[in-house]
């Protein structure tokens, strides 16, 4: 029986800062020979109860970003010379996106960044490394700003 390779998931949002846990999640699936797939979760389709109906242009706007984000993923992957599986996914909460995600795929270790919220920020909507980091069925590696 031939031993299964080492999956790893690198939860990446739409900031610049995604880079540097995508560098990381590289580095740490080439020691490994380990399988990579990253995961951007958009909340565009969703409705914010504060917002109301959420307009279609900054829908747009979200989609957009998204699409961004998923070249920049390709761009830098293919710069390292890695081999990196891209998955997109709208959900209204990214930790639990992030953490079933990881359930359904057998992953090993999730890779996510902590950009450092607020006090209030944290308060109100909580820490979605956090979140992960107490709710994920496996190890979670997380990179500080």
């Amino acid at each position: 029986m031939e031993d299964e390779r080492m999956k790893i998931l690198a939860a990446l949002d739409q900031s610049t800062y995604a880079s540097l846990v995508l560098k990381k999640a590289m580095e740490t699936a080439a020691k490994e020979n380990a399988e990579l797939t990253t995961l951007t979760i958009s909340t565009a389709p969703f409705n914010n109860l504060y917002l109301g109906e959420i307009s279609g242009e900054f829908q747009e706007r979200i989609r957009q970003g998204v699409q961004e984000t998923v070249q920049r993923i390709k761009d830098q992957a293919k710069a390292a010379d890695a081999k990196v599986n891209v998955v997109v996914q709208e959900s209204p909460s990214p930790a639990d996106a992030i953490v079933e995600y990881a359930e359904k795929n057998g992953i090993d270790l999730i890779v996510i960044g902590n950009k450092g919220a607020g006090a209030v920020e944290r308060f109100l909507i909580g820490s979605v490394s956090s979140k992960v980091v107490s709710h994920a069925p496996c190890s979670v590696m997380v990179i500080k700003k």
